[in-house]
């Protein structure tokens, strides 16, 4: 591919590494904390949390109005200044979305017929204030690129989030003990921030500008708000049609490709966003096919691999009580995998300071959305799964084509980056298919994986053997460049 790799590649390769290490850390332990959390609740506690976190999840997307993200592409000369007007204007709208949220939980009490979700909600609405303390910090860690800081700050929230909410579940607080875990792991989080960030609120600092920096954050926010109605709505239709067990199931069978392949867009998408922001106008069509190509090759074995491995990893990690969720996780894996082909495109648009074209773009999916879901949630929770699945895939059909269009890329150039990871994928899914069928729960675990990476790498090695060698060359000079600093 006609690109600088080392010079586009290096600093987005190098900080996908170091975030998605972050990632796999931190994914890894909640993996752990939910397989214990699911043999110590019932499929109704996890569905009641569920439906309270749909709420406080949208408003997140808006509990900054984007200020942060607006922090990432500001220039040298005044980060300063919108650092301090951020973080007051993040503590502002954090404390008065915590007392909206306690006041809206009566009234989804009432609508979901579930006197739990008051107390639960008033407590979830806490996390906004917590989160709010360190969002500033977050933010000028994302500008830098520095995902070494934004690690430990991650692996401190789902480490202490963990052991307080097991603890709590040991102790019999049921749903409660999900939801307090919750909050101190985001006062971790926050807490750790402000001691690896070097950067400190000056509270008497000026208002001016704060309009300017409003504005430039509202139509990010605005994307991140759409993308997480539709990403909560099934949610939302699933608690209020098949009730909160069907949802607890539906949670169980979302949360292994939300870890493993969703987080995946969120993480290249933080990446990729600042270091597509300095790459000039006319290098972006290289910088996104390359991010493109990278992108795919991590996701789509890990979805081929979960849809195959589903059922092994659904008796072995959360019990029996927890079958209805197979179906619905194999159907969530390639929805996931469509969420992350819209990543690239639709962070050039972002860091072209067009994110309004993602806006529009996302409208007719999440229509359609919304009809199916009307239409399919009382045929089930694998109706549901299939509804999303379709919205994404199209919602990743428009994207890719416009980008396609506005970097000048031929659709022969995008087939020939995804042709190779997508056959690999599809034969290591086919024999992961096979040791499930063979193997009982346990060895189908541990054997499957290492077959199907076999496969995969095996495969991308005889056809695409410069880019696995190009992610060895990043890996040994991040090694070395991590030994140089110690």
């Amino acid at each position: 591919m006609a690109v600088d790799e080392p010079s586009i590649g290096t600093r987005t390769v190098h900080g996908m590494f170091w975030a998605y290490g972050s990632f796999a850390a931190a994914r890894g332990v909640t993996l752990v904390t939910t397989a214990i959390l699911a043999h110590l609740l019932d499929p109704r506690d996890f569905g009641l949390v569920a439906l309270a976190l749909v709420f406080t999840g949208l408003l997140e997307t808006v509990a900054d109005v984007g200020v942060g993200q607006a922090l990432v592409v500001s220039s040298d000369e005044a980060l300063l200044d919108r650092a301090d007007l951020a973080f007051k204007a993040s503590v502002v709208l954090g404390t008065a979305l915590t007392l909206l949220v306690a006041a809206l939980g009566p009234v989804m009490a009432v609508v979901f017929d579930q006197d739990a979700l008051s107390w639960l909600m008033a407590l979830l609405g806490v996390n906004f204030l917590l989160r709010a303390l360190g969002s500033t910090h977050y933010a000028l860690a994302e500008r830098r690129i520095d995902f070494r800081a934004r690690m430990q700050a991650e692996i401190a929230d789902v480490v202490v989030r963990g052991v307080v909410g097991i603890g709590l579940a040991l102790a019999g607080l049921g749903a409660t003990s999900i939801v307090l875990g919750y909050l101190a792991g985001t006062a971790a989080l926050s807490a750790t921030l402000w001691v690896v960030v070097p950067w400190r609120p000056r509270l008497r600092g000026r208002r001016a500008g704060l309009r300017d920096l409003v504005r430039l954050g509202t139509g990010y926010s605005a994307i991140d708000a759409l993308t997480a109605v539709e990403s909560n709505i099934d949610y939302l239709f699933v608690g209020r049609v098949l009730g909160p067990a069907a949802l607890g199931l539906y949670s169980i069978g979302f949360r292994l490709p939300d870890m493993l392949i969703m987080s995946l867009p969120m993480v290249a998408g933080r990446v990729l966003f600042p270091a597509l922001a300095a790459v000039p106008p006319g290098r972006r069509a290289d910088a996104f096919l390359l991010s493109l190509r990278y992108t795919m090759m991590l996701s789509m074995p890990l979805a081929a691999g979960l849809a195959a491995l589903a059922q092994p990893i659904v008796a072995g990690l959360f019990g029996p009580k927890w079958e209805g969720s197979v179906d619905a996780m194999r159907v969530l894996a390639l929805y996931a995998l469509f969420q992350t082909v819209n990543i690239p495109a639709g962070t050039a648009y972002k860091a072209s300071g067009r994110p309004h074209i993602l806006l529009a773009l996302s409208i007719p999916p999440f229509v359609a959305l919304v009809v199916g879901l009307a239409l399919f949630t009382d045929r089930g929770i694998v109706a549901v799964a299939a509804c999303q699945a379709g919205a994404a895939a199209l919602l990743a059909v428009l994207s890719t084509v416009l980008a396609a269009r506005m970097f000048a890329v031929a659709y022969g150039r995008i087939l020939d980056e995804l042709w190779r990871p997508l056959l690999a994928a599809a034969l290591a899914g086919a024999a992961l298919a096979g040791v499930a069928r063979v193997l009982p729960t346990w060895p189908a675990l541990i054997v499957g994986p290492v077959v199907g990476a076999a496969v995969y790498l095996g495969f991308l090695w005889a056809v695409q053997r410069e880019a696995l060698g190009y992610i060895l060359d990043q890996l040994q000079a991040l090694r070395g460049h991590h030994l140089a600093k110690t």
